[in-house]
């Protein structure tokens, strides 16, 4: 003779429900879809077990790290390695430039006189940027400019760029002229 094992306590759906705090239908919902109740006629009965098995059902898995996800590199590695492409990145434009590079081969200071293409404001623009120093004043009471180191670093990296410009078959696109 086999043993016997004891039945758990049976509960009634309502029972089960209150247990559970669901509502009557949805035990019953639950205890259908996973097998986990008694039907006799149109009463549904549920053993202690059953309710354990339900409360299982009913929680919550445990939060899972988010997926890897695949690296892109920044975005600034992507515009650093394609910078010339684009117009470098300066704070003078082409014409300005040239003064720059004139003024650059230049051993004595210079007036805007001096400087093809050159003018007052250009001039009161590269003081104002640091770009040059008044030196003296002409006889006419313009001032005599020398080029700084920040006006040769903005020349410095036009020229890098026109060279990471010639590593790719392209020209300097105009950057390159003097006055």
């Amino acid at each position: 003779m086999e043993p016997t094992i004891p039945l758990d306590k049976i509960y009634t759906a309502d029972e089960a429900a209150e247990r559970l705090r669901l509502t009557n239908r949805g035990v019953i919902k639950l205890g259908k879809a996973y097998g986990l109740c008694s039907r006799r006629g149109r009463d549904y009965l549920f053993s202690e077990a059953d309710l354990l098995a339900l409360w299982e059902v009913l929680r919550e898995p445990p939060k899972q790290s988010k997926p890897p996800t695949v690296k892109i590199a920044p975005m600034g590695d992507w515009i650093k390695e394609h910078s010339w492409r684009f117009r470098p990145s300066i704070s003078v434009n082409g014409r300005e430039m040239a003064v720059l590079r004139f003024l650059s081969s230049q051993k004595v200071p210079r007036s805007c006189k001096d400087i093809n293409r050159a003018g007052p404001r250009t001039v009161e623009s590269f003081l104002k940027k640091g770009f040059v120093v008044e030196r003296a004043r002409s006889a006419q009471g313009d001032p005599m400019i020398v080029i700084t180191d920040e006006g040769r670093e903005e020349i410095a990296k036009v020229d890098r760029w026109i060279k990471e410009r010639a590593k790719h078959g392209k020209g300097a696109g105009g950057w390159d002229r003097g006055t």
